[in-house]
């Protein structure tokens, strides 16, 4: 919601939060600041302080934010809110060049795992009752939010005038408050991270990912390989603090790799059940640094088959029973096999499309009259729940609808990436996750930044919808 009114009277008001007024932010003109507590810059080129005149005042204390050409770009500040209550966020913005420029005001319940943002314009000019954003939400729960400021696209780097960041209680934004990072104590409470799939889900019989399954686990992700003249040399690479896959060990590993490229060898199963999945054949090992870059999806680590003969499997296959439920995040052109079991069992990019599921006796394709639309050639959460006789497919939280085949017999579990030949994944994979029972009912839904349930847990992570 945008608004162009919501400033009582013209005038800055010092004072510490609460009272009768109140700015749940601090350092509302200190946009600039970066360190714990303050505003923590996420993906950010730079920040520049004091670049610009203010709304209010006459004075250059306006900042510039320099986003990346990522829709992850943002700086963003922890709060703690109280369960029902209704709050205002808002802020100034003005656009850096002759034309207006959009951005995104969001939030994140940290003890959900989920929130909800909002698209704003910065216009050309500003004043007191000009160019403030604002965004009105009701707190889910008791605890911590961050309240984030950030890029609108994925698809272009840019710079706005931001000032005068507040969050107030109530419907609409209220009498500006200038706060400052001595005006109070910061957050009562230290972020709460994402909570790991493995956290919240139990019975996962196979768990590949590129993030960490559960909160205090020590496992490591994969195991990689490079050539430093010729010569191999394999690390293992787990999770750094926030469980995201380690990516300052990896591209240190890549760093005197032979064209900077380093392999996947072993992608682990972080379940503990042993289920890895692994390849010892050098020129049939998927790519996760590329000439030093990671190779990366929606600015999440992933990792990338070539459409000729990468896969990564088991010595022998892997019984899913007959009632499996298989979740990926992946990236796949049409024609493609992106999992496949022994014998033909297999997950299968038909066309752009056109998705086929054949497990045991089981063989249906989903496709135009269930409304599956373009499926291919962009990131998307792919799953299918089945039961003894039917499947359902949902594609980025919407169900594609339920088709029935089969008796249920045994499918079986046994290569990312495929071995049909002709059949090969040219794309990259991000997450699997493997049930031997049906979860349709634990699915979930998603939401912007999360949703509900297994498929919100992932789409919280990976920010697909």
């Amino acid at each position: 919601m945008k608004l162009g009114l919501g400033l009582g009277v013209n005038s800055i008001t010092s004072q510490k939060i609460g009272g009768a007024g109140q700015n749940l932010l601090l350092g509302s003109e200190e946009l600039n600041k970066a360190q714990d507590g303050q505003w923590i810059q996420r993906l950010i080129s730079s920040v520049t302080a004091d670049d610009e005149v203010a709304p209010i005042g006459g004075e250059t204390t306006a900042e510039s934010v320099a986003f990346t050409a990522d829709k992850q770009s943002r700086i963003e500040q922890l709060v703690t809110l109280v369960a029902g209550t209704e709050y205002t966020f808002s802020v100034w913005a003005k656009a850096t060049g002759g034309s207006p420029q959009s951005f995104r005001l969001s939030y994140r319940d940290n003890t959900i795992g989920s929130g909800a943002r909002e698209t704003e314009t910065a216009p050309t000019s500003w004043d007191a009752n000009t160019g403030r954003a604002t965004m009105t939400f009701t707190a889910a729960s008791s605890g911590t939010y961050w309240m984030r400021i950030q890029n609108a696209s994925a698809g272009a780097a840019q710079s706005i005038y931001f000032w005068g960041a507040m969050l107030n209680e109530g419907a609409t934004a209220g009498d500006y408050i200038k706060t400052t990072f001595s005006s109070g104590p910061g957050p009562s409470n230290p972020p709460t991270p994402p909570m790991e799939f493995g956290d919240n889900f139990a019975g996962v019989t196979a768990y590949y990912s590129l993030r960490r399954f559960t909160t205090g686990e020590d496992n490591n992700a994969i195991r990689v390989r490079k050539e430093v003249s010729s010569v191999d040399e394999e690390q293992d690479i787990g999770f750094d603090a926030n469980g995201d896959l380690d990516t300052t060990a990896l591209l240190s590993f890549a760093s005197d790799a032979d064209g900077g490229n380093v392999y996947v060898s072993i992608w682990y199963d972080q379940t503990g059940n042993g289920n890895d999945a692994t390849n010892s054949t050098e020129s049939e090992q998927p790519i996760i640094v590329s000439g030093g870059t990671l190779v990366e999806e929606n600015s999440k680590a992933a990792i990338e088959f070539d459409g000729t003969d990468d896969k990564l499997g088991f010595a022998s296959n892997l019984n899913i029973g007959g009632s499996p439920s298989i979740i990926g995040v992946l990236k796949s052109p049409a024609g493609d096999i992106a999992w496949r079991g022994g014998g033909s069992d297999y997950w299968y990019f038909a066309a752009s499309n056109s998705f086929r599921v054949r497990i045991g006796d089981f063989d249906t394709y989903f496709n135009n009259e269930d409304g599956v639309q373009d499926i291919t050639d962009s990131q998307k959460l792919i799953a299918t729940y089945k039961n003894s006789t039917n499947v359902e497919l949902t594609v980025d939280g919407a169900s594609k609808g339920t088709e029935s085949s089969g008796t249920g017999a045994d499918g079986y579990f046994n290569n990312i990436g495929s071995d049909l030949a002709g059949y090969v994944i040219d794309g990259v994979w991000q997450e699997l996750i493997i049930y031997t029972s049906d979860q349709s009912t634990n699915r979930g839904t998603i939401t912007p930044f999360g949703g509900t349930g297994i498929e919100g847990n992932i789409n919280n992570y990976f920010d697909i919808a």
